[in-house]
């Protein structure tokens, strides 16, 4: 079965079902005067930009910074992100969620008005004991997002891998997450679904949205 998506550019209540959006430049255009002071008047300090959550696990688990390297798909770099009248569809192959916690996605040293990045996310499928049976794909959604745009995936939300759009060769990730890091039970931290087969293919139609 195919399922495909447009791409749609990133706003808070669109992603609001999937998580948090981070942008400094739009947190500080709705701040009062009054708000526009700390460190004796040389910075704007921003409370509570987005939700982090972790749910208890056995073992226990710890807040993790760690950095992704995402590299960019040639196919994806031929296109230009200015050229609404073309199209282009692009395969996801796999989804990943974190059943136990929230993971944060904050892209370094890109332009930030440029689109920079492409996000897939879906909500988890549950039967009547609240069981995920794996991703909705009736609610899959993708978002191409701006360099000063982070994103906060909310616990258990399914996610593609970053895909770094435009003609940049990389994009570099401050990710925080809280992880058990146990070798022997990997699935405490990261749970994939693959979609490599005819059987159900995942496509995003990308640059063929509103600028």
């Amino acid at each position: 079965m195919k399922h495909k998506v447009t791409c749609e550019p990133l706003s808070r209540a669109s992603f609001q079902p999937y998580g948090s959006v981070i942008c400094p430049d739009d947190e500080v255009g709705l701040l009062n005067d009054q708000y526009r002071n700390a460190n004796q008047g040389t910075a704007v300090k921003l409370i509570n930009v987005c939700n982090i959550v972790r749910d208890e696990v056995h073992g226990g688990s710890t807040p993790n910074l760690n950095l992704f390297r995402c590299f960019s798909n040639p196919e994806l770099q031929k296109c230009s992100l200015q050229d609404t009248s073309s199209s282009l569809n692009h395969a996801i192959k796999i989804l990943e969620k974190h059943p136990f916690s929230s993971q944060t996605f904050l892209p370094l040293g890109g332009a930030t008005q440029e689109y920079a990045y492409l996000i897939v996310v879906a909500l988890p499928s549950q039967n009547g004991h609240g069981k995920d049976l794996g991703p909705d794909l009736s609610t899959l959604k993708a978002f191409i997002c701006k360099g000063n745009q982070a994103v906060t995936y909310g616990k258990g939300i399914w996610h593609a891998p970053m895909i770094v759009v435009g003609k940049r060769d990389y994009i570099d990730f401050a990710v925080l997450i809280y992880e058990t890091l146990d070798p022997t039970k990997p699935e405490l931290d990261c749970i994939e679904r693959n979609y490599n087969t005819e059987e159900t293919e995942i496509l995003v139609s990308l640059f063929n949205f509103t600028m």
